[in-house]
């Protein structure tokens, strides 16, 4: 997916929402999906940094 597709998904979906939905309410599934995104990027960091040093390991190994 491009970014502009998720934009775009993003977009049609606010839209489609009930205009009942208090600002309170969108405020919390914000924080919540925030909260995901900032989780999913420390894991990302976490498993990059593993394979970082994996590959190091392997590099030195193969060294002369």
């Amino acid at each position: 997916m491009n970014s502009e597709h998720i934009k775009d998904r993003l977009h049609k979906a606010i839209h489609r929402t009930p205009r009942d939905v208090s600002q309170k309410e969108l405020e919390e599934v914000t924080a919540i999906v925030l909260a995901i995104v900032l989780e999913l990027g420390a894991e990302t960091a976490l498993v990059l940094g593993e394979l970082a040093t994996r590959i190091e390991v392997l590099e030195s190994a193969q060294k002369p």
